[in-house]
């Protein structure tokens, strides 16, 4: 037999095997499973993507599709048709919270970003199916930035398992996934309206009642709206004497509705499991019953998985196309991103922000209780600051010191043109960054996961839910979205100023945009109205330095507003056009450099 004190120890080790879930650790690590799952699924669909592709390499046609050309317009149609079709799909996601100018701004750029995402994947498909990239895929993802994000990727994927034991109800969550599923096939996500007639009185008998198809599962009812035209006795059985709860009276012309928040015992419906609706009319004539359902899944927090498969999946196929339509604009991405993160300073800035975020877990602040707010806005900063000096760096020795000792020279004596060149360090630059996001942004979720535990026991208040370690987490999300859009951005200027300046006038410059970015609107709003010759300056400094105030996140992180998908949709797309515009530069200053 166990030690008493065993025995006393055991729910605190097994807390999900024994039930208890008051453990702090399942409060923890509950929302790094809704993670570390969401990885694995990105994974296999990686996996999944990785064989439809090797199969499609059996097939001649395509290789033939491609030595024409003629895969760019098939590729472009499915793109345009995959586009068309997903938005009209997510149309009635799009509620109207203002103007109609507005309801049309935001979903034109919504739809306009899911086509970038269709586009990468369509190209990914006819161009990772051919046979030359199927025999480079194994030293593609065994060495260099593709091995290290795979270990980064692998890592979450067996916290998120090791974690599976103590999380409340995985069933549950999982099951959620199907009203994402069915949310995708309405046109009005969440919401279902139906009308049903109901037979009233033709004799002095007392009035029968009907059964109604109303599908509905309980829990993941959000609200019910109620509406007839006569009197009508809803219950859970073929008679009053075999209602389980008690009927309730819809009244004739009056409209009811109900939520969540008022309770099980004023729900019209029966909300008992496989339980029949039975309707009673209470009135001479036919009586038409409008209903209108709104739900939610049962688990709304296992969107995480479908958000990080998406990541994983989307980044995947980015990395894997690069390599298929460009090998030596790949190589070249590679060699840079292998050669730079093998040097001491992205190990040195990594450690350094990694421990300064988990002293900001500990640390007390003058905050009023908002600590955690602390932890997101300085966390993201340092990231940012992290990262953005690291890609700074990164194009002044892989660009500008590869040029001044000769090395670019050796390299386009072969057969590399400079485009390629150019190209090659953008993206090189782009994956250190995204690596360092990885690592650093998992150290970010971790913690401010774990912080709002923390702050209730110094404080001692109730621990919280899972649940809101969970929002804190997902809030923390777009922050470091929009960090790592900024750091792309200013990597990018980076590497085509590389091809002209050293590392000195290169951050100068760079620092210079940095600040001038985050304060172009002040600097165009106070110059409205004054000399003309000032505001043509504040006007030409918005127009050629970008706008870098729109990936600022600590006025949403302050007020707890969860940021829309049309806003970093806009973000997306301006990211991109500017990566473009800071590529095409690049190629203008570097296409006349004189390399001998």
């Amino acid at each position: 037999m166990l030690p008493s004190l065993s025995i006393d120890l055991l729910p605190k080790i097994m807390p999900g095997i024994l039930g208890v879930t008051d453990f702090w650790m399942a409060r923890w690590l509950t929302p790094v499973w809704f993670l570390g799952i969401g990885v694995i699924f990105g994974l296999l669909a990686l996996g999944a993507f990785l064989g439809l592709c090797y199969l499609l390499s059996k097939i001649p046609l395509l290789d033939t599709l491609r030595s024409t050309g003629v895969v760019h317009a098939v590729a472009g149609i499915a793109t345009l048709v995959s586009t068309v079709l997903a938005s009209r799909f997510i149309s009635g996601a799009f509620y109207e919270r203002g103007t109609r100018e507005f309801l049309r701004d935001e979903f034109t750029l919504f739809a306009l970003a899911m086509g970038l995402l269709f586009g990468v994947f369509w190209w990914a498909v006819f161009y990772c199916s051919n046979r030359r990239f199927m025999l480079e895929l194994k030293s593609l993802i065994s060495d260099g930035v593709g091995f290290y994000m795979l270990c980064v990727l692998s890592f979450l994927s067996i916290v998120g398992l090791a974690s599976s034991f103590l999380v409340e109800s995985p069933r549950d969550a999982f099951s959620s996934l199907s009203f994402y599923v069915d949310s995708l096939l309405n046109a009005n996500p969440g919401t279902k309206e139906e009308s049903f007639v109901i037979p009233g009185i033709v004799s002095e008998a007392e009035a029968k009642f009907v059964s109604i198809p109303l599908k509905y599962d309980s829990k993941n009812l959000l609200g019910i709206q109620l509406m007839s035209d006569k009197n009508l006795l809803i219950g859970d059985g073929p008679s009053i004497a075999d209602f389980r709860v008690p009927g309730f009276q819809v009244e004739n012309g009056v409209e009811f509705s109900w939520d969540r928040s008022m309770g099980a015992e004023k729900c019209p419906l029966p909300l008992s499991q496989a339980a029949e609706v039975w309707v009673q009319n209470q009135e001479i004539g036919d009586a038409k019953l409008n209903v209108v359902l709104s739900s939610s899944p049962a688990v709304p927090q296992s969107g995480t998985f479908l958000l990080a498969g998406l990541f994983v999946l989307l980044f995947g196929l980015l990395f894997f196309l690069m390599q298929a339509i460009a090998p030596k604009a790949s190589a070249i991405a590679l060699a840079t991103a292998k050669s730079e993160l093998s040097q001491p300073l992205p190990l040195f800035l990594m450690v350094l922000v990694g421990i300064a975020i988990l002293l900001f877990v500990f640390l007390p602040f003058i905050t009023f209780g908002e600590d955690i707010k602390f932890l997101k806005e300085n966390g993201i900063t340092l990231i940012l600051v992290a990262c953005t000096f690291q890609a700074v760096w990164s194009a002044s020795t892989s660009v500008n010191e590869e040029i001044e000792g000769r090395t670019a020279l050796t390299l386009l004596s072969k057969p590399v043109h400079r485009r390629s060149f150019i190209v090659g360090k953008m993206l090189g630059v782009f994956w250190i960054v995204l690596f360092m996001f990885m690592v650093l942004g998992s150290i970010e979720l971790l913690a401010v996961a774990y912080k709002p535990i923390y702050d209730a026991r110094e404080s001692s208040l109730e621990q919280p839910d899972w649940r809101q370690c969970h929002f804190e987490m997902m809030q923390t999300i777009p922050g470091l979205a929009m960090a790592f859009f900024q750091a792309v951005v200013i990597g990018a200027i980076s590497v085509a100023l590389g091809t002209r300046l050293s590392f000195v006038a290169n951050f100068a410059i760079c620092f210079a945009i940095y600040m001038l970015g985050h304060l172009t609107p002040t600097i165009v709003a106070s110059a409205e109205g004054g000399l003309p010759l000032v505001e043509f300056f504040s006007q030409l400094i918005s127009a050629a330095v970008p706008n870098l105030s729109l990936f600022s996140m600590e006025a949403a992180i302050d007020s707890d507003i969860q940021v829309p998908w049309s806003i970093l949709a806009s973000v997306l797309l301006y990211t991109v056009m500017y990566f473009l515009m800071a590529t095409l530069l690049g190629l203008l200053l570097f296409e006349d450099r004189d390399l001998a």
